[in-house]
């Protein structure tokens, strides 16, 4: 179930954070930030997950 929550996490974090920039360069309201730091977010615990406990 780790395992498919990483991957799932990545991926999500990955589809977020170029979204945000593709929207970035659209000049479109300040949701880019969010976006962006919400893809850092889930690439962050995908990382924490891949870690040996």
């Amino acid at each position: 179930m780790g395992f498919f929550a990483m991957i799932a996490s990545m991926l999500l974090g990955i589809f977020l954070i170029v979204y945000g920039i593709y929207r970035r360069n659209k000049k479109s309201n300040n949701w880019y930030i969010i976006l962006i730091a919400l893809g850092i977010l889930f690439v962050l615990f995908a990382i924490y997950l891949g870690f040996p406990k």
